[in-house]
């Protein structure tokens, strides 16, 4: 519970410990450990902490106030990069990482806060080559966290490096977390979360069961239909299909790594050429197109003031007239849709019961919190965040 958030300060502890004072690689310690025999950290592990399981979740945070809950940080906002690490790709843990405080700050600050409104919970995934060898994972996912555990749970990540060249590699298994075994709490407003695919590569069309128990355990199925999607063996989604579930949960982009055309036509299939961006920078500005897509998808930003943001978060007017130009043709505004987006609770709204969507009446408060306040511990209901 509580109310902390990232910071730039908790950000600098994390990387003097994991790069011991700029040294080394942020993931040093482990792809070390990978390389040792001792597998993934489980909190990356896609199998996730036996008390976690696989599916990962964005919750509200609540603490209590007499007979009530109050909302402490407003409504989370679930945000998850999927990162290629495969081949030239490898080093896209080690940008990410670099470039985490000014991408969140780009989120949270300045004259127009992307997401200002939201506590914004973070999710990095990384994939790699099921070709690439047993000390090399085919997936790595962080938990959705929202302070400095976004970047120490970063360091835990083992990027391939490398990659065996069978064509196609396999982002397949982090689309199938992303859409059937994630818990969005922002869904149960209507609204959807944010969600980015990058890579220069073809993708598998098909879903390996045998893979997808090796990487997410063999009850996989099961926590799945938990989750509300039921599937058996014989009849998993197609990689197509995945991608169009995740659309409806997620707002879901494909940015591109380089300007191959048959990794473009795939990909613009899957995704819908609204939802597929060539990256005009590589992932030097992966972080700022981001920003300028979620945005301009919640109404924060327009094509017209993107210039201004940019510049004003230290972006080159050359590299910003860019980023706008690659991302011009996605659906404006589209965050804005939902019935709801202009009625979300916010910050210190107080809530009967975890669960409840929406405050109790401000008339009802003075004899709501007038009991004692009670352990949160004690509660009967969801252990939530």
């Amino acid at each position: 519970m509580g109310k902390n958030t990232f910071s730039r300060s908790g950000y600098t502890g994390v990387r003097y410990s994991a790069t011991s004072n700029g040294t080394k690689k942020a993931t040093s310690g482990a792809e070390e450990r990978m390389h040792q025999g001792q597998g993934l950290d489980p909190l990356v592990d896609p199998k996730g902490p036996a008390h976690l399981g696989p599916i990962r979740r964005s919750l509200p945070r609540f603490e209590k106030r007499g007979n009530l809950w109050v909302l402490t940080c407003g409504i989370p906002m679930a945000e998850e990069d999927l990162l290629d690490t495969t081949g030239s790709m490898g080093g896209n843990v080690d940008t990410a990482f670099d470039v985490l405080p000014s991408s969140y700050e780009m989120l949270t600050s300045g004259s127009r806060p992307i997401l200002g409104r939201y506590d914004v919970q973070i999710a990095t995934a990384i994939f790699n080559d099921v070709e690439d060898g047993e000390d090399v994972p085919v997936l790595c996912r962080t938990q959705f966290e929202m302070d400095e555990k976004i970047a120490s749970q970063m360091t835990h990540l083992v990027p391939g490096r490398r990659g065996q060249g069978n064509g196609k590699e396999d982002p397949q298994f982090g689309l199938f977390g992303a859409v059937y075994l994630t818990n969005a709490a922002i869904n149960r407003w209507g609204l959807k979360y944010y969600h980015f695919t990058i890579s220069d590569e073809p993708i598998v069309e098909t879903i390996d069961p045998r893979w997808l128990k090796k990487i997410y355990g063999d009850d996989v199925l099961e926590h799945a239909k938990e989750n509300g999607y039921d599937f058996s063996n014989g009849k998993l989604p197609n990689t197509a299909q995945v991608v169009r579930d995740l659309q409806t949960k997620a707002h879901a982009f494909f940015l591109q790594v380089g300007n191959r055309r048959d990794v473009a036509d795939q990909w613009s299939d899957l995704y819908g050429a609204g939802h597929f961006v060539m990256l005009p920078e590589g992932t030097n500005n992966l972080h700022c197109v981001k920003a300028i897509i979620i945005g301009l998808m919640e109404g924060v930003l327009s094509l017209g003031s993107a210039l201004e943001f940019l510049t004003e978060h230290n972006v080159s007017e050359f590299s910003a007239r860019q980023i706008i130009h690659a991302v011009a043709h996605i659906p404006l505004g589209a965050q804005m849709l939902s019935p709801n987006f202009d009625k979300l609770p916010k910050a210190g709204d107080l809530f009967r019961e975890k669960t409840d969507l929406w405050p109790v009446d401000p008339s009802e408060i003075d004899s709501a919190t007038s009991g004692d306040s009670e352990d949160e511990d004690s509660d009967d209901g969801p252990n939530w965040l």
